[in-house]
């Protein structure tokens, strides 16, 4: 394994992992961050593209070498204090590597009758969205989709949020909830909006059809131009004084009665 040693900040390499941690440098050079070695084993086992791998000092005397899944043929040593600079945890890691942004389009999502997409509006929480990818995986969507104005897909604290789910699920960002409904109706999926005002519990639908569900931004719920796009608008009964639920939260559960539906329909 070849070592490349850098001591000054203004490194060019430096400069790069710096400016992904932002949306505009992400958008850029077309990469993102890995903070960590869990999240480096998951994305290269799923055949993330690796550009650069850069280690902390004590990282590379104390815990690289033991870590026997991490298998390179290259890295970059750091000190520590730079490398706390690197990152965007307070707690270090030791270890950050880039990797390449694979793009999608709502035609990788489309599955005919067994589509299923989970539609973030508007979502604004890294750990929501994550969280919201890696319940979509585990229920089987087929894909996810955050609208223009939600955060970013690839902003680090929702890559360790989706702990690798990211990876492995389709995930669409930047579209205009207009332009998406229009291109769903043109593949004759129904779209079906969680409204808390609702009369009809979710999980009265037919669910074993292609369905997209849209899911409100966490403070303001579906905007009512969303709602008025919709072909239907459901609820997630709750009992007691609640009055909503967490936007993760409730895709988990719309998500896993789906799973559970068209599991017992292939029965």
């Amino acid at each position: 394994m070849k070592i490349n040693s850098i001591s000054s900040a203004s490194n060019s390499l430096l400069k790069k992992v710096r400016s992904l941690q932002q949306r505009s440098g992400r958008e850029e050079h077309g990469l993102f961050l890995l903070e960590g070695p869990k999240l480096f084993i998951e994305a290269k086992s799923k055949g993330v593209p690796i550009e650069d791998v850069i280690v902390s000092s004590s990282y590379l005397n104390a815990g690289f070498s033991a870590n026997e899944s991490i298998n390179v043929d290259e890295v970059t040593v750091v000190d520590d204090k730079l490398f706390r600079d690197l990152i965007t945890t307070s707690t270090p890691c030791g270890i950050v590597s880039i990797g390449k942004i694979k793009s999608h389009s709502l035609s990788d999502c489309l599955k005919g009758t067994k589509t299923l997409i989970a539609v973030a509006e508007s979502v604004q929480d890294p750990g929501n969205l994550g969280t919201m990818i890696r319940a979509a995986l585990a229920f089987g969507a087929t894909g996810l989709v955050a609208t223009a104005g939600s955060v970013d897909a690839f902003n680090p604290k929702v890559v360790r949020s989706a702990m690798g789910a990211l990876f492995k699920l389709p995930v669409i960002v930047g579209i205009k909830m207009e332009e998406l409904v229009r291109r769903l109706k043109e593949e004759n999926v129904k779209i079906v909006a969680l409204e808390p005002t609702a009369e009809k519990p979710f999980w009265e639908l037919e669910l074993n059809q292609s369905l997209a569900f849209l899911f409100g931004n966490e403070g303001n719920g579906l905007t009512s131009q969303a709602a008025q796009l919709a072909d239907e608008s459901v609820t997630i009964p709750m009992s007691g004084d609640t009055e909503s639920l967490n936007v993760a939260v409730s895709s988990g559960v719309v998500l896993f009665e789906c799973a559970r539906q068209r599991s017992a329909a292939k029965r």
